[in-house]
């Protein structure tokens, strides 16, 4: 496996190591949205610092906004990070207008966890709606 979901207070990062695809991607965000704990998350870190390569190319920008999209049903209140000094991948947390991933998450690159956690630690809490129904007093 090339990424590992570790789970922390309010988020959780993903560590991904050696070559990673687009489909391992899209499985490591899979997995986090099934995730009971996904509702009440406040980050996701996809820690792409380790890698030796990927084949994350902008083809894989309709998969990627896929699971964007169902997530953000669930929850929209979530700053995503993306940790890397590639610049092919740039434009997946700072899509172009155009871009179906555009609008989605407030999302941020950063070469340094550090400096990433900074930023994290500055911003306010979302507070956006869910689509998810409200419930009610008896449900």
């Amino acid at each position: 496996m090339a990424f590992e979901n570790i789970w922390e207070p309010g988020g959780v990062t993903t560590h991904f190591t050696g070559f990673v695809t687009a489909a391992e991607y899209v499985r490591s965000a899979e997995e986090i949205c099934a995730n009971p704990l996904f509702d009440d998350l406040q980050f996701v870190i996809k820690d792409l610092l380790a890698i030796t390569g990927h084949a994350i190319e902008p083809e894989a920008c309709d998969a990627i906004a896929a699971i964007r999209y169902a997530a953000r049903y669930s929850n929209p209140n979530i700053y995503l990070v993306l940790l890397t000094t590639d610049e092919r991948l740039v434009p997946f947390a700072h899509p172009r207008m155009d871009s179906f991933l555009h609008g989605l998450y407030e999302t941020h690159a950063f070469a340094t966890d550090a400096a990433a956690r900074r930023w994290l630690a500055a911003q306010p809490p979302l507070a956006r709606a869910t689509g998810r129904p409200r419930k009610t007093s008896s449900s």
